[in-house]
C-alpha cells in the first residue's frame, strides 16, 4: 500500500487543477519538488500529465530531452531520471500557472498552440525545449495577468 500512496503523491504533484488554490503544494513547497526530482517521477504519473495536457509522445519527449523510444522503454512503475523528472515538474507547474491566468486548462492549452507575436509568431509549446522558453512563457503569463499585452 505504501507504493500506491507514493504514486498518488506523484500524480497529484504533476496534475494541473482548475480550482483556485488547489494546486499541489505540500508542507515545504519547493523542497518537496526538489526531493521528487531527485528521487524520480514515475512514468505512469508522467503519462497521466501528458494526457491531461494533450501532449503527444513526440512532444513530451522533446520537452523532456529524451527520445520517444527511451520513454517507451520505461515500465509504467519505473522512475525517470532526475533531469527528466525536473522537466516534467516544470511542465506541470507551467500549465498550472497558465490555468490560473487563463481561468481554465482548455483556454491555456489553446493559447499554447497558437502562434503569437510575443514569441515571434512561434507556438509557445515549441519553446518548451529550453528553460529560457519556459521562462519566456512565464514572463508573458505575468504580463497577461497584469493586463500588459506586448
Amino acid at each position: 500500500m505504501k507504493h500506491a500512496k507514493k504514486y498518488h503523491v506523484q500524480e497529484n504533484a504533476l496534475m494541473v487543477v482548475e480550482e483556485p488554490g488547489a494546486a499541489y503544494v505540500p508542507g515545504s513547497g519547493y523542497f518537496d519538488f526538489i526531493q521528487l526530482s531527485r528521487s524520480g517521477v514515475l512514468k505512469r504519473a508522467l503519462l497521466n500529465l501528458s494526457r491531461q495536457l494533450s501532449f503527444s509522445l513526440a512532444e513530451l519527449a522533446q520537452v523532456l530531452h529524451i527520445s520517444e523510444r527511451t520513454l517507451q522503454r520505461y515500465a509504467d512503475d519505473a522512475k525517470l531520471s532526475a533531469d527528466t523528472s525536473e522537466r516534467a515538474i516544470l511542465l506541470s507547474q507551467l500549465y498550472q500557472r497558465g490555468t490560473e491566468v487563463f481561468g481554465n486548462l482548455e483556454n491555456f492549452k489553446e493559447w499554447m498552440r497558437t502562434p503569437l507575436p510575443a514569441f515571434n509568431y512561434q507556438l509557445p509549446i515549441s519553446l518548451l525545449d529550453t528553460t529560457f522558453g519556459f521562462q519566456l512563457i512565464l514572463d508573458e503569463l505575468g504580463r497577461i495577468e497584469h493586463g500588459l499585452f506586448a
